[in-house]
């Protein structure tokens, strides 16, 4: 459940292009990390 700092933080991440912009990147990221993960582990069971 979301509690009021959280909903504090996301409010100002959204009045923010700066930060949306971090976020964003961010997120795209830890996707690519992941992505390259799951690939390394698809490659072992191909095998």
């Amino acid at each position: 459940m979301i509690n009021k700092l959280e909903s504090s933080c996301a409010e100002k991440v959204l009045q923010n292009p700066i930060l949306i912009q971090k976020l964003t990147d961010k997120v795209y990221k830890l996707m690519l990390e992941d992505l390259h993960k799951q690939q390394e582990i698809l490659g072992i069971y191909k095998r």
